[in-house]
């Protein structure tokens, strides 16, 4: 199934009904019991409506009490199921979401690549979910709703037929009704999906405006006004096309409205005429206008409820679209897998790379070879663009190259285990996950696979991150709580944000490869330079296992250290060799070293 396509609605409610049986199986079935009884209540007072005036018309005063006695009786079975309904409803809703919640991170996060968090189409369907746990329950909600409202429309025309066969031909005044509701759901989806774009940009203006890190550059800068109007311009947008769907909707609502109208009246008309001429009783009359009046009622409920069922059939297509995304990934051939070498004695080899990004026409890398020896420490440097973070994903699978191979001690990585190759990888990403835990938790996120983790290796792992003194002035060590959104946590600059994650990246022993993006970009240069020659030292100290060490970085003075360096521009290897071999050089690599250098100079 190409990407673009979300699964139908007949595989979606399928694929609900498992993720509600999941949560509950009583509570799913209960939904869907109660919910139609309470709907059934309702047409059966009509019935003993009708026997209530023919007997008080008649004067017989046993069918007057026997009908009271039902309405108070069905009015309680009505009354009782509603709120036990409602218990069941909300203890639902809260197993459903937890239940989906979880499915999400699993099947999110299980996925070998990110190819769903970075591009931009799939990212409009997969960030609406992380806000739609809801949508099992709201989904039973709905067909609960929809088969009562189909149960006591049934009933109805069951009622009606005894009074007139004519009757019957009620509901095809309410066809119309149903296939506008069909169609108006299916172009608010398709809107929604147009704009998705526009509405993920005010979301994030919105967050811009209100969050507490950008404070401080909105009121230097006096921003407040540029990202309104920017808000508002996104807003506009997407409200541009949404509301041109809801005029046709209604529009067309209207019309169909009008058609129901007209069999209302023509029932009353006919029913009335069969009293005047005494083939039908005044019970019958009571009975067809309270039917006629409930049968309009219904068939705007059976809209009502399409429509907001295929709503939410709709949004749960997303989450299907990525369970199936999931399963597609599981369901490849299983192709013979290679052990992961115990340790690296030739290294990694990049050999006629070609890359680009899905969904985009530029190519970041075209026939790229690269060498990363087993036991060395290399840096790879370059400007803004030159593709050093693409390089970290193909390392680490989280793309596949369109040509060329990763060979690991010559071995193409695609051949060798995925999860055991990353279980073999660690490192430390610019863009890191700041997790508001205790510093021990946050730091032994970096190495799960260890039975257990002594607080002597937490604390060599912030030693190696230059976090030593960051531990010292938290009030309760290890067991500090990180986050001022929690009791007792503390608040962290970006800098010692970053030497956590270091950190969290230095804990695994032994890695084959250790991959430094930018970890350090927060820190000064000073020590960020002192801490890569720290490292790098420490790296080649513990290089037994044929392990790599890939330094990244923009700043050229901080990487002297690293054995080798490779200079990318634009996705092309310019130049390599050791800090000295390319300053002597006099390339790329020695300008913009003396820049850089002679920039820092002047700022002290």
């Amino acid at each position: 199934m190409p990407d673009q396509e979300l699964p139908g609605a007949v595989r979606t409610l399928a694929f609900t009904f498992r993720i509600a049986a999941r949560s509950h199986p009583g509570l799913t079935v209960g939904t869907l019991l109660l919910v139609p009884a309470a709907w059934a209540a309702g047409s059966l007072q009509a019935l003993w409506l009708k026997q209530l005036v023919d007997g008080v018309v008649g004067g017989v005063a046993g069918a007057v009490v026997l009908a009271i006695g039902l309405l108070a009786l069905t009015n309680v079975i009505g009354w009782a199921t509603g709120a036990i309904g409602a218990r069941l409803n909300h203890t639902f809703q809260e197993k459903a979401g937890l239940v989906l919640e979880q499915r999400l991170i699993e099947t999110s996060a299980g996925l070998t690549g990110i190819e769903h968090l970075e591009r931009p189409d799939q990212l409009d369907r997969l960030d609406p979910l992380r806000k739609e746990a809801w949508i099992v329950h709201w989904t039973f909600e709905a067909l609960a709703e929809l088969v009562g409202a189909v149960a006591q429309t049934t009933l109805t025309l069951v009622l009606l037929a005894s009074v007139h066969p004519a009757l019957l031909l009620l509901p095809l005044f309410g066809l119309p009704a149903v296939l506008v509701a069909r169609t108006a759901a299916r172009d608010e989806q398709a809107a929604q999906e147009r704009t998705g774009e526009e509405r993920r940009r005010q979301r994030h203006l919105v967050k811009l405006g209100s969050g507490a890190a950008p404070g401080k550059e909105l009121r230097v800068f006096g921003l407040g006004p540029a990202l309104f109007d920017l808000s508002r311009a996104a807003w506009r947008s997407e409200h541009r096309v949404r509301i041109r769907v809801a005029w046709v909707a209604a529009g067309r609502k209207v019309a169909a409205t009008l058609i129901m109208a007209a069999g209302f009246g023509g029932t009353l008309l006919l029913v009335g005429a069969g009293v005047a001429t005494g083939q039908a009783s005044v019970g019958d009359l009571a009975l067809a206008v309270v039917l006629a009046a409930a049968m309009s009622g219904n068939l705007g409920m059976v809209v009502g409820m399409t429509q907001w069922l295929v709503g939410c059939l709709a949004v749960g297509s997303r989450f299907l679209w990525l369970h199936d995304r999931a399963d597609r990934e599981r369901s490849l051939p299983d192709q013979p897998r290679v052990a992961v070498p115990e340790r690296l004695t030739a290294g990694i080899s990049l050999r006629g790379l070609s890359f680009r990004y899905p969904g985009t026409d530029r190519m970041i890398f075209d026939d790229l070879s690269v060498e990363l020896p087993a036991g060395r420490v290399t840096a790879v440097v370059g400007e803004n663009g030159a593709g050093k973070s693409t390089l970290i994903k193909l390392l680490c699978g989280m793309y596949r190259a369109e040509a060329g191979a990763v060979l690991i001690d010559g071995v193409d990585l695609a051949r060798l285990d995925l999860e055991a190759w990353r279980r073999r990888c660690t490192g430390a990403f610019q863009d890191h996950a700041p997790f508001e835990l205790t510093v021990r938790e946050a730091v032994t996120l970096g190495d799960l696979d260890r039975a257990s983790t002594d607080d002597a290796t937490v604390h060599r792992a912030l030693a190696a991150a230059g976090a030593t003194g960051l531990l010292r002035t938290l009030p309760d060590g290890l067991d500090t709580q990180l986050g001022t959104t929690w009791p007792g946590g503390v608040a962290l600059s970006g800098g010692q944000w970053q030497q956590v994650a270091l950190a969290r990246g230095l804990i695994r022993e032994q890695p084959l490869l250790t991959v430094l993006d930018e970890p350090t970009a927060a820190l000064d240069a000073h020590t960020e330079d002192a801490l890569f020659t720290r490292y790098a030292e420490s790296a080649r100290d513990r290089s037994r296992a044929g392990g790599i060490t890939l330094l990244v970085s923009h700043r050229f003075s901080t990487v002297r250290a690293a054995d080798h360096i490779i200079v990318l521009d634009r996705g092309r290897v310019i130049e390599q060799g050791d800090h000295e071999t390319l300053l002597r050089l006099g390339g790329h690599y020695a300008e913009l070293y003396r820049i850089q250098a002679n920039a820092y100079r002047g700022s002290e």
